[in-house]
């Protein structure tokens, strides 16, 4: 006989398990090297580790593409005035085609943690791949490292090895990685 007691107590042990299958993550973050692709017109610079790719300034050709490959969100790299100058209101046609569009700028003058930890919160708002763009991946490799290293527990030159295979080559970069990491 099912009692009041027992189906309060089904509903109080059910209910959070449903929202939180309901709000978690599916993306795959995986910590992997990523490895080059070439397969996407109007990206250049491309690598893809599970559902993240990170890449330089997309066209909007490549923008419009993107849904098509399950792009669910697009996180960019690039400064208020690099974003203002490429001709084109790169927020608004990603949202008009239906992604999720994240600012987290960096420059070499404006890099620290925050990014990382911004990075890591953008990660966990989302249910499928990721496209993470600067204008070259030279700073998203460097954001990857830092995240990994802060929010994966990768070692630091590990991370670094990761962020250039995502694209960081700047020796600045790579010493400011150093500097920052835990």
């Amino acid at each position: 006989m099912v009692t009041k007691q027992s189906r309060i107590l089904t509903l109080a042990l059910v209910v959070p398990l449903l929202v939180n299958a309901c709000t978690a993550s599916h993306l795959t973050v995986d910590i992997s090297p990523a490895q080059s692709i070439s397969d996407w017109p109007g990206l250049q610079r491309l690598y893809r580790s599970g559902d993240i790719y990170f890449g330089g300034q997309p066209t909007r050709e490549a923008l419009e593409a993107a849904p098509l490959r399950g792009i669910k969100m697009v996180v960019n790299m690039r400064s208020d005035k690099e974003v203002e100058a490429l001709g084109y209101d790169e927020p608004a046609l990603v949202r008009q085609l239906g992604m999720k569009y994240v600012a987290i700028p960096v420059t070499p003058s404006t890099f620290a943690t925050h990014q990382a930890d911004r990075l890591k919160e953008t990660l966990t708002q989302t249910s499928g791949p990721v496209l993470i763009h600067c204008a070259s991946s030279n700073r998203v490799g460097a954001v990857w490292a830092l995240y990994l290293n802060h929010h994966r527990n990768v070692p630091v030159e590990e991370a670094i090895a990761l962020g250039r295979k995502a694209g960081m080559r700047s020796e600045t970069l790579v010493e400011l990685v150093r500097k920052y990491a835990k």
